[in-house]
């Protein structure tokens, strides 16, 4: 068993707070992303794993062995970082048999750990190589390589060894968007080969959206949300997580709740008020404060009961993004080419679909519905 549980894990430097009572299990061979913006805590979560920080306080698990006072060495795990860290001088042969030289290995049946052989760290770096395609490079230096032929040696030297489980720390970050594409695809296939743990830092939420089988989203060093890509994205639980996940991200507004006829309404500054639907809680209060939450392509310009301003039109090819202005701030539509596009300056009618909407509390964030 590989799993990585965090139980109420908190780092300090100082007075700053890193990691701040963080409870999460990763479980047995899934693959899971952390993933937040700059700064808020995730490679420090991810470097109390790998043993490179200490714990303030708190417990950590890999598979059922208490790991706090374990050695780094001690802990069955491979680390990838952001940075190749190829040693320039060797072989990409030498630098995936790195990790091998000096640490003891259960072999067979052996109880007792001990040194690899020769033939037998020689198997496991053709092994390596051959997994992530790099049969025909072993005898070239990191300086020969491109960049994705360098980061697929640092991927080869971390599965030489085997390891419970493996960390990756924004690995992607180096290459160009192309390569990047083809890189996370890549990871996946190694995961679904190696059927191991995987933990991956990044705050690229297409990595998350498109590798994860779980996100566990984190800001200011605590968990917000943890889940599947696609009910994150759906189901947001607090406003931080509905402002970072989504390219444009969700619209967010400051409402009033309005009951007419007895059926809820979200009622935006001047802009006019947005149907509720069957999110709506039942027996939410007229007059309670929200936000007011709706995805870019929920959005529908047309006959609608919010009137707004086109402050610009975005043209990505394949679909526009048109962006609004109104009294309560500003809200983005994404819609397809097809048809005219409202010019900048024209005032226009604007539509939600009732169930797309989400509220949240104005003063806690958190989900309301």
């Amino acid at each position: 068993m590989s799993e990585v549980r965090f139980d109420r894990v908190t780092k300090r430097f100082g007075d700053v707070v890193a990691v701040d009572d963080l409870t999460l299990e990763v479980r047995d061979e899934e693959f899971l992303v952390l993933l937040g913006p700059s700064g808020c805590g995730k490679t420090t979560a991810l470097r109390l794993v790998a043993g490179l920080d200490a714990i303030t306080s708190g417990e950590l698990r890999i598979g059922e062995r208490v790991v706090n006072d374990v050695e780094a060495k001690d802990r069955d795990i491979s680390m990838v970082f952001q940075s190749y860290a190829l040693y320039p001088h060797m072989t990409v042969a030498k630098n995936i048999e790195s990790p091998l030289i000096a640490r003891r290995f259960a072999v067979g049946d052996d109880a007792e750990k001990r040194k690899l052989t020769k033939a037998e760290r020689d198997e496991r770096v053709r092994d390596a190589a051959g997994i992530l395609g790099l049969s025909e490079l072993l005898g070239r230096k990191p300086g020969a390589l491109s960049g994705g032929q360098r980061q697929r040696v640092a991927l080869a030297r971390a599965i030489v060894s085997r390891p419970a489980a493996f960390l990756f720390d924004e690995p992607l970050s180096n290459l160009d968007a192309k390569l990047r594409a083809q890189t996370r695809l890549e990871l996946v296939d190694l995961h679904r080969r190696l059927a191991t743990t995987f933990l991956y830092v990044t705050h690229d939420q297409v990595e998350a959206m498109t590798m994860a089988d779980r996100i566990a989203i984190i800001a200011d060093g605590a968990l917000q949300q943890v889940g599947a890509a696609q009910d994150v994205y759906d189901r947001p639980a607090n406003l931080f997580v509905a402002g970072f996940i989504g390219s444009p991200p969700m619209n967010l507004l400051p409402a009033i709740v309005r009951i007419v006829d007895g059926e809820p309404w979200a009622e935006v500054a001047e802009a006019g008020r947005v149907r509720l639907g069957a999110h709506a809680p039942a027996g939410i209060s007229d007059g309670r404060p929200v936000v007011l939450g709706v995805r870019p392509e929920h959005l529908h310009v047309g006959d609608g009961q919010l009137a707004a301003t086109v402050g610009a039109v975005e043209w990505l090819g394949h679909e526009r993004h048109i962006v609004l202005e109104m009294p309560g701030g500003t809200m983005t539509v994404r819609e397809p080419t097809e048809g005219a596009a409202p010019t900048a300056g024209a005032a226009v009618a604007i539509t939600a679909e009732p169930d797309e909407v989400h509220l949240f509390d104005l003063a806690s964030g958190e989900r309301i519905a």
